[in-house]
């Protein structure tokens, strides 16, 4: 292979000891864990909103019902289970299969930011009784952070045809520049006997892999026994976490006018043995993660009925008049259509519309 774009080529070690460092960190039990327990607290907000609305009488009027609860708890159990065996050193728990433990877990969690999506933009309204709405808000968007942050690296794509999950290319060198490193990373290893698959073959094992230029075997190498070649080899691409049992894909490669999916040539530089001997290593201990950042601002919440029309504090104000605070209805201000509803004695309350003002 020779077409190797300018990133790639001018790709400094200082990169590669950062994108290597970067995969076992997102990789690791420790990652992982830490994502397990921002589902936790989801899982507990939903639980204090279902008790809520079961206590009210609200389990036809809320938009998190026991059904949904029990999805949620059955989702988050895969989570704790993948954390689980992963602790014991099982990789599987990453692939798109029915090993995969992480994927099932991020069904649900994929649903509620599409939803989420949905009402921020006004197509879809939560229903007229739905408990702790803030709250379960801001728990979806730090799991989706924290999950984010690993999971787009990591876990294996759902078709067999995509490329690997990490290019070089512009996000790749923003994400660097904005991630935190040790001062002193370790050097990527570089096996003198190297193990290579080439794409769509049987990856032998989970680890690092890294994209390099190595001539394909003719016949008559076969016959003749020609050593393997042995190192040093160009890179032609970003190292990735390949999955063993997983055929290895192709990989992208950035250009002037878009991006090209090639065939490539796999090196592994680092098999992934963490764990089998129940031990966590002591690097991890100084893993350090960068989301969620700040916990965001709960989805914008308007709920139409046929009686009324209610808005938190926060979102936009789709009809002008007069707003009652509906803790407090004594309590009223007048907005014009289209203005930021504000919060009520310094905290977030829901607003009901009364109608416009003459």
């Amino acid at each position: 292979m020779t077409n190797v774009n300018s990133t790639v080529s001018e790709l400094s070690e200082l990169k590669r000891k950062q994108i290597f460092y970067w995969l076992k960190r997102v990789s690791s039990v420790t990652a992982w864990s830490r994502i397990f327990q921002y589902y936790s607290e989801w899982m507990s907000v939903v639980e204090k909103s279902v008790q809520q609305a079961d206590d009210n009488g609200w389990n036809e009027d809320t938009s998190i019902p026991m059904a949904e609860y029990a999805l949620i708890a059955k989702c988050l159990a895969h989570c704790e289970a993948g954390v689980l065996r992963l602790s014991k050193g099982d990789k599987k728990v990453f692939k798109f299969d029915s090993n995969g433990e992480f994927e099932m877990a991020g069904r649900i969690l994929d649903h509620w930011i599409q939803m989420l999506q949905r009402i921020s933009m006004g197509e879809n309204t939560i229903k007229k009784h739905t408990p702790l709405w803030p709250e379960f808000c801001l728990a979806v968007d730090s799991l989706a952070q924290a999950w984010g942050e690993c999971g787009q690296i990591i876990l294996e794509s759902r078709y067999i045809e995509d490329p690997a999950l990490l290019w070089y290319g512009k996000w790749l060198q923003q994400e660097l520049e904005s991630t935190w490193f040790p001062e002193n990373l370790a050097e990527v290893p570089n096996p003198f006997d190297s193990i290579f698959v080439r794409t769509g073959e049987y990856t032998p094992c989970s680890g690092i892999w890294e994209p390099v230029d190595v001539p394909k075997s003719s016949l008559l190498s076969l016959i003749a026994r020609t050593p393997k070649p042995r190192p040093p080899f160009k890179i032609v691409g970003c190292m990735n976490y390949l999955h063993g049992g997983s055929n290895a894909p192709k990989i992208k490669i950035e250009t002037e006018n878009g991006s090209n999916e090639v065939n490539t040539v796999w090196r592994l530089l680092w098999e992934d043995k963490r764990y089998e001997d129940g031990t966590v290593p002591d690097e991890e201990k100084g893993y350090r993660f960068s989301k969620p950042v700040q916990l965001a601002s709960p989805a914008p919440v308007l709920i139409a009925t046929e009686e009324m029309v209610c808005a938190d504090s926060g979102s936009v104000a789709p009809f002008g008049g007069r707003w009652l605070a509906e803790s407090e209805l004594g309590a009223a201000i007048e907005v014009v259509a289209g203005e930021i509803l504000p919060l009520h004695l310094g905290r977030k309350i829901r607003w009901v519309w009364a109608g416009s003002v003459a």
